[in-house]
């Protein structure tokens, strides 16, 4: 019975409230293996307790103080003490980032190990994974290393040869890895040479799909297939310590719309795939077993009528649950009828236990998102299917938060410039009033239709562009002067000129009394954890965001353990109680900082 290890990789520091939520595919991954025979220890690092040994409490503890004057009364000499302190924790947390991973790679060497898989993540999770790679390859030059997720999907064999991995595994891995144990099993001692050449014949005769393999000095592939949605395996989490226990619903793959020319989605998952409304009441019931009643469904949209179907099952089960979902806006909504139907839809999904949703906006200007995104829909159409969903929190007498996402600034068409996008993007925003904005700069990702058309657009990609995006880490809090241009230029500028005129955007949303930068699940968590209303919303992102840019991690980490116990009370709802149960009596109490 063959034994394989699996690192979900991760940066030194954390970048979202969000980033210890329970990771669905390691379980997902966990359990189908496990169920093939074999034995599969998760290494999660993702955790409250494991940020915070990387981090210096009384450098971190003085960052945090310095952090929240700042907030509230910027000042230059303020800002660069606390970007010095910044650099010495983060000096700090590299150093200890790298001690922990060569003890792990001493582990896999003293256990003789002969397969070791990691869960790769970009940024600076990938260039710790390639360390790890390395170390254990010193260490335990015997040990197969095999890399998966969503960092290998999107950039496939330039993964792979800009990484010491010996192999790589697309989309879903169940079945590959399985397999790959199980010739593990058949090559017994003969040592990896040998086991490669076993997996290799296996790729030419195409019986282990997703495969990236080297072939000499070739990086080759197998074909890319998604298995059955029906036949996922419920993830098992166990204990979990650390983790914050909002699960990952896969509700359904792909996307319904698919034609964004921003998106790589088309890229990830080809088909929109719904899955069995019956298997995801299934999944939620299993959850709850594990005392999860909060949930966030996986997929980038859930159409109305899919959304309705979802609800009817929650509903007929008598389960009582709190989720969040994206939702793509509807074209035609300020037609009466759509409308109508759309908030009544909308309405049964509140009564469900719908609680925020995820809505890509992109831009206000009608003209950018028809030639440049390609999204499908106009202003208008953004503000009538939001104001649908207004008309159904009245319906079910339930509040939900809305985070609609922008891009600014954006490639342009004829005649329009950036002054003429942000016009509109505020005139959107008065008049659809979301809850949240996320506002983030334009991304150029391989394969999308930006990076394939990318000279149309206005971007210039330098020569290695793909191998230092791979590396780039992505964090926006950070001040745009210590951003890196990534080999990206749009219209002549540079990356961190582009991240200023996206500060300037996202001031202009918070003038507007808007919050930004928090996402559907955010808001799940701060509701959760009893932050009520506008005033409690600001809060919540004050308290998560001086944790985040500190590095002082105690009060996410409250804010993780009552957001278990909120999950847990609504899992013990039972159903007979399912529609009775006042939410304050599982509420947790609000919680303000010192």
């Amino acid at each position: 019975m063959a034994e394989i290890w699996i690192w979900n990789a991760l940066a030194s520091r954390r970048r979202s409230a969000s980033d210890t939520f329970v990771e669905n595919g390691l379980g997902v991954l966990k359990a189908a293996v496990e169920g093939r025979g074999h034995r599969v220890r998760l290494l999660d690092w993702a955790n409250d307790r494991f940020y915070r040994r990387l981090a210096p409490a009384p450098l971190v503890r003085l960052s945090r103080r310095l952090t929240l004057r700042l907030l509230d009364r910027p000042s230059r000499a303020g800002g660069r003490l606390n970007r010095w302190l910044q650099e010495w924790i983060a000096r700090i947390q590299r150093r200890r980032m790298a001690v922990a991973l060569r003890r792990l790679a001493r582990e896999v060497a003293a256990r003789d190990l002969r397969v070791f898989g990691m869960k790769v993540w970009y940024g600076e999770a990938f260039s710790w994974a390639k360390y790890l790679a390395r170390e254990i390859r010193k260490r335990a030059p015997q040990t197969l290393l095999v890399a998966g997720g969503y960092h290998v999907t999107l950039y496939e064999e330039d993964f792979l040869k800009n990484s010491p991995f010996d192999l790589a595994v697309m989309s879903e891995g169940e079945t590959a890895l399985s397999r790959m144990l199980d010739l593990a099993d058949d090559v017994g001692a003969q040592g990896k040479a040998a086991l490669l050449a076993r997996i290799g014949a296996e790729a030419r005769a195409g019986r282990l799909p997703n495969l990236l393999w080297r072939d000499g000095p070739e990086v080759k592939r197998t074909e890319k297939t998604a298995g059955d949605i029906n036949a996922k395996a419920a993830p098992v989490y166990g204990r979990a310590e650390g983790k914050t226990r909002l699960h990952v619903l896969l509700e359904s793959s792909g996307c319904a719309w698919g034609k964004c020319r921003f998106c790589v989605h088309q890229h990830l998952e080809p088909a929109y795939v719904k899955r069995r409304v019956d298997r995801i009441v299934d999944e939620i019931r299993a959850m709850r077993a594990q005392g999860i009643g909060l949930f966030r469904f996986a997929g980038s949209d859930t159409p109305p009528d899919f959304g309705e179907a979802i609800a009817k099952g929650i509903l007929e089960a008598g389960l009582r649950i709190e989720y969040a979902m994206g939702s793509r806006a509807r074209p035609d909504a300020k037609d009466p009828a759509v409308f109508e139907d759309l908030a009544g839809k909308y309405a049964l999904m509140i009564r469900s236990g719908l609680r925020a949703v995820f809505m890509g906006g992109e831009t206000g200007h009608d003209g950018v998102n028809e030639q440049v995104m390609n999204k499908g829909l106009t202003r208008e159409d953004l503000i009538w299917t939001i104001r649908a969903l207004r008309e159904a929190e009245k319906k079910a007498g339930q509040r939900v938060d809305i985070a609609l996402a922008m891009i600014y600034p954006t490639p342009l068409i004829e005649g329009a410039t950036d002054a003429d996008v942000m016009a509109a993007n505020i005139e959107l925003l008065r008049e659809a009033r979301p809850d949240s904005v996320m506002v983030t700069p334009p991304g150029v990702f391989k394969n999308s239709e930006w990076f394939a058309r990318a000279k149309e657009f206005g971007f210039a990609l330098g020569e290695r562009f793909v191998p230092e995006m791979m590396e780039w880490e992505y964090v926006l809090y950070k001040p745009p002067e210590l951003w890196s241009s990534v080999g990206l230029l749009h219209r002549g500028r540079g990356y961190p000129e582009l991240l200023a005129l996206c500060g300037r955007m996202r001031a202009a949303v918070e003038a507007l009394g808007m919050p930004t930068d928090l996402s559907d699940e955010h808001f799940l968590m701060a509701r959760a954890c009893g932050y009520e209303g506008a005033d409690g919303v600001r809060a919540f992102k004050r308290e998560t965001l001086a944790d985040i840019v500190s590095c002082d991690y105690r009060r996410l980490g409250e804010l993780c353990e009552r957001t278990n116990a909120y999950s847990a009370a609504l899992a013990q709802a039972g159903a007979a109680d399912a529609r009775a149960t006042d939410p304050a009596a599982v509420r947790a109490p609000q919680w303000a900082a010192a």
